[in-house]
């Protein structure tokens, strides 16, 4: 009896003869590039408990999971990255390691893409664990942009850093998940593909704002005139007020006084977070420009100018270890669509193709929240080979 041919599943690619023996040597020399810099291999399983993926991944990339019930009624699932196994690799032999480790990896990893994009990638990368700093994070960088060079690729360095975004955000007391939120929608709003009053009326429906037009909604200085509010806060103030206070004039610490209670949360207070968030979002540019932007923005926000300090500590560490000024743009709008980014992130485009080739950033967070307890700074990163190859490939037959 005949059935029907078994035909290869979408989003999945064989590889066979010159093919997977180019692939191969691609492995193979970017796996090395990390090694011969003092990256220590590991492999971690391809099936783990499906929470370890969940509980880390969050947002869109959860929906994106392959995750099932095995024979013995256990929910798992197939990797999509390496990080959250490395991680857990980490809580589990922690007490016998000094810090930082650095791990690098290959291998494949699994996501789901409805519109028949490849669902199989092969990644190669690396991780440092326990260990903070603007030294590490230029380590991470510039071995990342170094081994696309290694491998034959021009490169561009684009860097975000979420670190920057959230203390800009700070200041209106929105609850983690509200920031978490503005954060997630930083490349919606910077693609015009949302809107500020979309996204607070999204935020009510999901309940991670209140509504300011409940019947029960108490009036504040918000909800007053200018000079009502004015009068308010100085009447409440009276007798601390008549001389400056270090620096600030009395009718400046009102004024101050007044941003925090209208930015103290809500609605409106959401709102301009966001609206501030689309304005950073735009922020793009070479160095030089695109920090002189971003300090304008702190000054405006009554923010001091040392929130920057990391990103322009670390622009200056990659320039220092050789990394051309023409191949990084800063990028505020960079989040990379996942939750668990604390700091640096950043994302490698090929200069021909402007073909996304990997990316990283720094997830200090993650031990704790995959129940490490205490917590130790981590960063990394992970070329997408497929990607890579295919760059290659293309650049090959241009220049036939």
């Amino acid at each position: 009896m005949s059935g029907r041919q078994v035909c290869l599943l979408p989003g999945m690619r064989d590889l066979s003869g010159s093919r997977l023996d180019r692939f191969a040597g691609l492995r193979d020399m970017a796996a090395a590039h990390l090694a011969e810099a003092g990256y220590e291999p590991i492999e971690t399983p391809l099936l783990e408990e499906a929470e370890l993926f969940v509980r880390k991944s969050g947002g869109e990339l959860a929906s994106r999971l392959y995750t099932f019930d095995d024979p013995g009624g256990n929910r798992v699932g197939l990797r999509p990255e390496f990080t959250p196994s490395v991680i857990r690799h980490f809580i589990s032999e922690r007490s016998g390691l000094s810090l930082p480790v650095r791990w690098c990896y290959a291998g494949p990893v699994f996501r789901y893409e409805p519109a028949g994009g490849c669902r199989q990638h092969t990644q190669v990368g690396a991780e440092v664990v326990g260990g903070a700093g603007v030294e590490l994070d230029a380590e991470v960088l510039g071995l990342a942009w170094e081994g696309l060079a290694v491998l034959g690729l021009r490169a561009e360095l684009r860097i975000g850093h979420l670190g920057v975004v959230q203390a800009l955000l700070r200041g209106y007391g929105l609850s983690e998940a509200a920031m978490m939120f503005v954060v997630g929608n930083l490349p919606a709003l910077k693609s015009a593909s949302t809107d500020v009053p979309t996204l607070v009326a999204r935020a009510e429906t999901l309940g991670l704002v209140q509504r300011e037009d409940r019947p029960d909604a108490l009036a504040g200085p918000e909800s007053m005139s200018g000079e009502d509010a004015r009068g308010m806060v100085r009447a409440a103030l009276h007798g601390s007020l008549s001389a400056s206070v270090g620096r600030r004039t009395p009718e400046q610490i009102v004024a101050r006084l007044l941003r925090k209670v209208e930015n103290s949360g809500g609605a409106r207070a959401l709102e301009n977070a966001l609206t501030l968030g689309s304005v950073l979002a735009g922020v793009e540019g070479d160095a030089e420009d695109a920090l002189s932007k971003a300090r304008g923005l702190a000054a405006d926000g009554g923010l001091p100018s040392g929130s920057l300090d990391g990103l322009s500590g670390l622009l200056d560490a990659l320039f220092e270890r050789g990394i051309p000024r023409d191949r990084v743009v800063v990028d505020l709008g960079l989040a990379r669509g996942f939750a668990y980014y604390t700091g640096a992130v950043f994302e490698l485009i090929d200069a021909d193709s402007r073909a996304s080739l990997g990316g990283g950033g720094r997830y200090d967070g993650l031990v704790r929240t995959l129940g490490g307890g205490e917590d130790a700074p981590a960063l990394g990163f992970a070329y997408t080979l497929d990607s890579v190859a295919d760059a290659l490939e293309g650049a090959a037959q241009v220049g036939s």
